[in-house]
């Protein structure tokens, strides 16, 4: 049977086997995870900007009749920005019907204030519906539209405002010629806002295309110059540990080959020296046994014959002894 292994040990062992990949893991990782993200944030913000480089906003007038005055409406208009320039106007569109069109001129109010009932700014402008051209071969109109202009370049200084806007006459109590009331009929009715490009938000809003993909790319080169700061740290521990290794590696064939090229020491020179003079010693004692020295012999010795003693010598020298 396989031994077991635990779960503790198994975790080691796989920590242990990634731990030296580690340093090339991580930035890996960290890359591979942040990259779409940024690249997800810098296209949110550049879509941020596009929508809110709107050129126009409009709301629309729900005009309340029958209370005993000119028909009115109140609305909140969408966030503005404080230091832009707007062109404020109300777009009507008017039937055409005997009463609009006996009614001559009515007037049109605009009130803005702030949600604690300031008044911002208040203004009237007069309109008047005319009669319908006739026309040969196309249908006669049944409507009429007017766009009546109350604020040119204004500046609202306060993101969230209300507005309420009047349309008619004060005087409609008044009757015309076969009874009708003083009081203007519309069928749809808008307020409208315009922006007027000025400084570098209307440089932006002349090019919404171009300012939202630079605005991206700016978001962009931020985002990942974040990343990077984060990740080159790892990336330079790495490349050190690698050149460390290598450093430690060529120092370590070095030393093996100046140990293998070093010269002797100077105790080994001395046995070296003795164990030669020795060798050599013993070679000339083997040598000078060896050699036989010849005795020279003259050659008037070879020449020269044997003397001959005489008895009487001989017998005279053992009687002496």
């Amino acid at each position: 049977m396989l031994p077991r292994i635990s779960s503790t040990g198994l975790v080691s062992a796989v920590l242990a086997a990634v731990r030296p990949l580690a340093p090339r893991l991580v930035p890996l990782f960290v890359c591979s995870f942040f990259i779409p993200v940024i690249v997800f944030l810098s296209a949110a913000a550049g879509w941020i900007v596009w929508s809110n480089l709107s050129v126009s906003w409009q709301v629309p007038l729900y005009l309340q009749y029958g209370d005993g005055v000119p028909p009115y409406a109140f609305v909140n208009l969408p966030p503005l920005s404080s230091h832009q320039r707007y062109d404020i106007s109300v777009d009507l569109a008017l039937p055409y019907t005997e009463s609009n069109i006996a009614l001559g001129n009515f007037m049109t109010s605009l009130t803005l204030h702030t949600p604690a009932n300031k008044t911002v700014v208040h203004v009237r402008r007069p309109a008047i519906a005319l009669p319908p051209t006739s026309r040969l071969f196309f249908s006669t109109r049944t409507t009429s539209h007017i766009n009546v202009v109350l604020l040119e370049s204004f500046v609202p200084g306060k993101s969230g405002l209300s507005a309420h806007v009047r349309i008619g006459r004060e005087d409609s109590w008044k009757t015309l010629g076969s009874g009708q009331g003083r009081e203007v009929s519309v069928t749809s009715a808008y307020l409208r806002g315009l922006v007027v490009p000025h400084g570098v938000r209307g440089l932006a809003i002349r090019f919404p295309l171009l300012s939202a993909t630079i605005s991206g790319g700016i978001f962009f080169l931020i985002l990942s110059l974040i990343l990077v700061t984060c990740v080159f740290p790892l990336l330079l521990s790495s490349s050190r540990e690698d050149a460390t290794e290598g450093e430690l590696a060529i120092e370590s064939k070095k030393s093996s080959s100046s140990i293998s090229a070093a010269p002797p020491s100077p105790s080994a020179e001395k046995e070296s020296r003795r164990r030669r003079r020795s060798r050599g010693s013993r070679e000339r004692l083997v040598k000078s046994e060896v050699e036989e020295e010849s005795i020279p012999v003259k050659e008037e010795e070879t020449t020269r014959g044997l003397r001959r003693r005489s008895s009487k010598q001989v017998f005279d020298d053992d009687e002496e002894k």
